[in-house]
Formats: C-alpha cells, sequence, structure tokens
C-alpha cells in the first residue's frame, strides 16, 4: 500500500524558509553565482540543496509560532544570511581583482578592455586573467565542496525560522576590506615594484640622454617586464592561493557563526 506523506503549513513554510536561505546563497555564490548562470539552473540547484537538507533539520513547536508571528521579518532573515555567505565567500577574488587592477595600471594595460559576463561590464584584460586563474584553483581544490558544507552547517549556527540576528560583528568588515587591499597589494608587488624601478632608470637614462623618447619606450618595455614576472612568479602565486583560500574561508565562517 502506497504511503501518503502529509505536511502541515507549519512545515511548509519551514521549508519555504530554508529555500530562502538556499537561493540567496546561489544568487551571490561566487563562479556559480555569476550573471552567465542560467537563472533556472540557480533555482534548481537550490531547491536540490533544499531537499537535501531539509529533512536533516530539527523543526519544533518555537519556530512554528515564531514564523505564524512574523514569516516577512524571518524571511528577511533568512535572504540576508544566505546573501551574506555567498558575498564573504567572494572575498578569495576581490583579492585577485585588486591586484589585477594594479598591474594593470603598472604595465600601461588599463585600455586593454574586455567583457565580464559576471559581472556585466568591462575588467581589464589582466584583472580578467587573475580572476579567471582563481576560478579555476577554487574549483580544482573542490572549494565549493567546502562553502556548501559550511553552508550546511549556518543551520546549526543560524537556526532557521528563530527569530533573532546579531549584526554588531559587521562593524569589522572595514577591516576586512583593509586586508583585501593588502592582499592584493602583496600578489601585485614583485610586478609592480620590478616595473617601478625600470621606470627609474628609463628616467634617468632620459636625462642622460635626451634623444631618448622615454616615454615611448617604456609602453613596450613596461609590458613585457610585467608579463615575464607575472610568469615567473605564477608558481609562488598558486601556493599563496591556497593559503589565501584557507584563511578567507574560515574568516567567512566566524562571521556567519557570530550572527
Amino acid at each position: 500500500m502506497t504511503q501518503v506523506y502529509r505536511f502541515s503549513e507549519s512545515e511548509i513554510l519551514f521549508f519555504f524558509m530554508v529555500l530562502v536561505r538556499m537561493t540567496a546563497f546561489v544568487v551571490s555564490w561566487p563562479v556559480f553565482g555569476s550573471e552567465n548562470v542560467n537563472g533556472r539552473i540557480k533555482v534548481l540547484f537550490a531547491l536540490v540543496l533544499t531537499l537535501a537538507v531539509f529533512p536533516t533539520l530539527k523543526f519544533g513547536v518555537a519556530q512554528a509560532e515564531a514564523m505564524r508571528a512574523d514569516l516577512v521579518l524571518l524571511t528577511l532573515k533568512e535572504a540576508f544570511v544566505g546573501l551574506s555567505l555567498g558575498f564573504l565567500a567572494r572575498i578569495f577574488f576581490f583579492a585577485f581583482r585588486v591586484a589585477g587592477e594594479l598591474l594593470s595600471q603598472a604595465m600601461g594595460l588599463t585600455s586593454a578592455q574586455v567583457f565580464n559576463p559576471a559581472l556585466g561590464g568591462q575588467t581589464t584584460a589582466i584583472e580578467q586573467f587573475y580572476v579567471t586563474l582563481a576560478s579555476l584553483f577554487y574549483l580544482g581544490v573542490n572549494g565549493h565542496h567546502y562553502l556548501i558544507s559550511g553552508l550546511v552547517s549556518t543551520f546549526e549556527w543560524v537556526p532557521a525560522a528563530v527569530p533573532g540576528l546579531n549584526v554588531s560583528q559587521f562593524s569589522g568588515m572595514g577591516h576586512l576590506v583593509q586586508e583585501i587591499v593588502e592582499l592584493g597589494l602583496k600578489f601585485s608587488a614583485p610586478v609592480v615594484i620590478s616595473i617601478l624601478v625600470v621606470n627609474l632608470i628609463l628616467g634617468v637614462l632620459g636625462k642622460t640622454v635626451p634623444q631618448l623618447n622615454v616615454l615611448v619606450t617604456s609602453f613596450p618595455i613596461n609590458i613585457m617586464i610585467g608579463f615575464f614576472l607575472m610568469m615567473v612568479t605564477l608558481p609562488m602565486l598558486m601556493d599563496q592561493m591556497g593559503d589565501f583560500l584557507q584563511l578567507s574561508t574560515v574568516r567567512v565562517f566566524q562571521f556567519v557563526k557570530s550572527f
């Protein structure tokens, strides 16, 4: 005989709460949450995650009463938690965007723009190269698996359909942004400093030999030296990527735990 499962109204609302958090996370998730991923795929993936996680979650009377009392506020809370986790996970990629932008300026390639479908706008070619490299590394070391595991753990740290949310920890976002800029400077420092030294030498040569057109000569030299040093420092950058990914993942989970 076929057994029919019936869900109460409270259980359906609880499922909706979980789905809201999952959908908000998938939409803001780095790599998979970009604009070049079809919206239907995002919604389907969020639904699959919800169906996988929902049976493992605890649902009590207190949560049912809270949903009846203030459904809209709890829905906004779930969306906030999902979006926060997704956007904080982008920290790993923000540092490489900063590094790519600094390198583009140092090499004189800021005008070399390419369309970035993830942002829906123009970015420099060097920045796009670094972000693509970081994305491949992220997928190669299964960074998305760790993030999904952390997403499931958020239901223990911040239970669904439970009122109350501590957002005081977001006052430390300024320090986090500072760390991102510092890491971007560290990633680009070898190339930027080398190009600066070359420009200083060319400046001295320009004063010594006035016939030398330093402005025209510096462009190809900066580009060649920049690309050469980028290739030389690439193995070291890959090593730093692993450490930074681990650090950023820990930092993201610490933020979410404090909610």
